[in-house]
């Protein structure tokens, strides 16, 4: 696999705080990278580094780009739309500003791409937007340049439900097309939709980087089996070749589901009733939380 981005102990101090703390982070070409990490943890400073807002106290990075301006692009913070011109306007505004060659047809197809076609001869203005509207808006600003690779700071903050399917969708189909994506986010449940790998950094420390096929496996998981009746002598007989731990008065514990099921066909066919059968498996946030909880460096 090509790789896109590379750090090299990067650090970043602000007074004796070290916000990045020999950072060595790995973003490959066509990867959704979820950058996960508590509030403060280093994760907007990270951003901000590698598209040169701030320079690194110590350490270096390496982007494998094109050399040209705007093959990266970046959402940080709340983009500069004109409040009083139209979706359109605002594109056109910012491509003359930046000395862009656009038709007024490229420009409506990038609203295309983000969603926002019925915004092609809308006269309707982004103050008017909703925040989901103008999240979309701020992607179409960076496509402008055509980039290879995205970075987004918590794109999802303060988006209802239908904005964030929507912002998801987006990133999916823009990666699918081959953009690269660096995502910031708290909101795991949201990057679980979408990455396709996942560095953890806690603390200004990047504690661990999973592939999400690696972490499927890594993520810890167990079956229940729940009957409708306690616990007996009779049941602890019939499944004495079975490894289980019992949990309550009337659950089953199996580490492995093949295990389970085979419990489960046992006592179905011994006419033991069983009331649910789950196989439970560790969430990204579960994971999340195991790795950090066991201290960064550890």
């Amino acid at each position: 696999m090509e790789i896109l981005l590379k750090t090299n102990n990067l650090t970043k101090r602000f007074k004796k705080t070290d916000a990045l703390n020999n950072v060595n982070m790995t973003i490959y070409r066509g990867d959704i990278y979820g950058f996960v990490g508590e509030n403060g943890a280093g994760k907007s400073t990270l951003i901000r580094v590698v598209t040169n807002i701030l320079r690194p106290t110590a350490g270096t990075f390496t982007l494998n780009v094109a050399k040209r301006l705007g093959s990266v692009g970046a959402i940080v913070e709340s983009p500069a739309f004109h409040p009083g011109l139209t979706a359109l306007q605002n594109l056109r505004y910012q491509s003359d500003l930046l000395g862009y060659k656009h038709t007024d047809e490229d420009l409506a197809s990038m609203l295309d791409k983000v969603g926002l076609e019925e915004q092609r001869g809308s006269k309707k203005v982004v103050k008017n937007f909703s925040l989901g509207m103008k999240q979309r808006l701020s992607i179409a600003l960076t496509l402008l340049s055509n980039p290879e690779f995205i970075l987004l700071d918590e794109p999802m903050n303060g988006l209802d439900p239908a904005g964030i399917k929507e912002m998801r969708d987006l990133i999916l189909r823009l990666n699918k097309e081959g953009t690269t994506f660096l995502i910031s986010s708290h909101i795991l449940t949201e990057l679980d939709k979408v990455a396709t790998r996942y560095g953890f950094i806690s603390h200004g420390e990047l504690v661990e980087e999973i592939a999400v096929k690696d972490l499927a496996k890594k993520a810890k998981s167990y079956t229940e089996i729940i009957l409708m009746q306690p616990l007996n002598d009779e049941v602890r007989e019939l499944l004495k070749d079975f490894t289980y731990s019992e949990e309550g008065t009337a659950t089953l514990i199996f580490s492995q589901e093949e295990e389970a099921q085979k419990a489960l066909k046992l006592l179905m066919g011994a006419e033991h009733f069983v009331s649910a059968f789950e196989v439970v498996r560790e969430t990204i946030e579960d994971y999340y939380l195991q790795k950090i909880n066991k201290g960064v460096g550890a």
